[in-house]
């Protein structure tokens, strides 16, 4: 768990604006939702993402419909009265920032920390979502990306040894190239993502220049927040 105003301040280098309660700035934030135009299936999280949304007033509708605490949207002009007494009455924070700042960067920001969030909860201490790939890597012995449910990537570790044609994609593109992930989904990864938090070994799949991975949930409760990814060409040892 953290508190908006943890996440307030990290986002001032992204010249963030907010307006809410004064008081709002002590809410907990514990999971965190990215808009999807493309999925009508309703989400809940307390921080509301408004990817691609281009109106402070459609991203308070839409924060309000997924039980949002905070919607972090990109806007020139600040929200207007009536929008302000929306989000005053859904008890909704507006954070705007510059439309130059990327999602990515945003994404990786609020997953950030919220991971950081659960595993202080957990007594792991506080941390980074880079750091945390290079800890992973260097525990394992293999590269590591962190992905969001879009497999979008939000952090990816240092070590690069053995690095496949689908790893340097991914990364260079900033998200797992459109027909890897349909493999993937043909292959029932993300079904197993969506309900279990086993590790899954996804075997090499060499027409995508994909040598393997060992792939595992990451959630705040029972949501799902994205997934850690290994690259290995054969199961990881259960120590591992």
């Amino acid at each position: 768990m953290i508190r908006l105003d943890r996440l307030v301040n990290v986002l001032g280098r992204f010249g963030v604006r907010l307006y809410c309660d004064p008081r709002m700035r002590q809410a907990e934030l514990r999971s965190v939702v990215t808009y999807d135009p493309t999925d009508p299936r309703p989400v809940g999280g307390d921080v509301f993402l408004a990817v691609g949304v281009a109106s402070v007033a459609h991203a308070v509708d839409l924060a309000a419909a997924a039980n949002a605490v905070v919607v972090l949207v990109r806007a020139e002009t600040p929200p207007d009265s009536d929008v302000l007494s929306r989000a005053r009455h859904e008890e909704i924070a507006i954070a705007v920032l510059d439309p130059a700042v990327s999602w990515s960067q945003l994404a990786a920001v609020a997953y950030g920390l919220v991971l950081e969030g659960q595993e202080t909860e957990a007594g792991r201490g506080p941390t980074d979502l880079f750091a945390l790939a290079d800890t992973i890597a260097g525990a394992v012995g293999g590269p590591v990306t962190v992905e969001d449910v879009l497999s979008r990537v939000l952090a990816y570790s240092s070590l690069q040894e053995h690095t496949d044609r689908a790893r340097a994609r991914t990364i260079l593109g900033r998200r797992v190239p459109e027909p890897v992930r349909l493999a993937l989904a043909e292959r029932g990864v993300f079904a197993h993502l969506a309900e279990s938090d086993q590790p899954l070994f996804v075997p090499p799949m060499p027409e995508h220049g994909l040598n393997g991975r060992v792939v595992v949930a990451v959630r705040a409760g029972r949501e799902l927040l994205g997934s850690i990814w290994v690259d290995a060409e054969a199961p990881l040892p259960p120590a591992r």
